[in-house]
């Protein structure tokens, strides 16, 4: 008789899969993910795969909802006990960027590959478990908007929160992209302390901004 798995074991293989996909996902994309590469690469056979997960889709899905949940927990906890809101935005900046520079390979398939969102999962049976990608997406969003209307107050309008909330997300982006891409190094000698001086250039402008306002 065979022996019944515990939770633990099962969480633990549930681990091997989800790190085995990500690492497929990151050296060859996501046309490559198949639960035959999957289960190959974790020395089990593809039927046995279908005890822990249903579908590729549903292995990278589980993925994109870790890094969310690792990134959102971050953000939160950079912003407790802080009541200033530029110390708040500063813990928050800082957050994202430590996420994105330390998380290369999620943070490729969460902000800047091309795969599968939302969207494409609409009217199937994986709609659900989007739904908690999305979900944790815009709370994250929202915490962002959050700190801006801290910025200029409570009279600012959604769409302009929206628009400082991308403005800053974009220089974030684009200095992890360029970190990862490893250019950064070859255009300054110290990429953190570069990114720290931008960062904080760019609350500079923001709180004077709302100081104008």
């Amino acid at each position: 008789m065979k022996k019944t798995r515990s939770a633990e074991e099962i969480g633990e293989v549930r681990d091997r899969l989800l790190a085995a996909a990500l690492d497929i996902l990151d050296q060859e994309g996501f046309e490559a993910l198949t639960l035959r590469r999957i289960a190959k690469k974790t020395g089990m056979t593809a039927p046995n795969l279908y005890n822990y997960f249903p579908s590729k889709d549903a292995i990278y899905i589980t993925l994109v909802i870790r890094g969310f949940t690792d990134l959102k927990d971050r953000l939160v906890r950079a912003v407790e006990g802080q009541a200033d809101p530029r110390e708040r935005a500063r813990a928050l900046t800082r957050a994202y960027l430590a996420f994105g520079l330390e998380n290369s390979p999620i943070y490729d398939i969460m902000f800047t590959r091309r795969t599968p969102r939302h969207k494409d999962y609409v009217g199937t049976p994986l709609e659900n478990l989007s739904e908690k990608e999305l979900s944790l997406s815009m709370d994250i969003a929202a915490l962002a908007a959050e700190n801006v209307r801290a910025f200029f107050g409570p009279g600012v309008a959604d769409d302009e929160a929206l628009l400082w909330v991308i403005h800053v997300w974009s220089l974030l982006h684009g200095m992890i992209t360029l970190h990862h891409s490893q250019v950064m190094e070859y255009v300054v000698p110290d990429p953190q302390s570069t990114y720290e001086t931008l960062l904080d250039r760019e609350l500079d402008l923001v709180a004077s901004l709302a100081r104008k306002g």
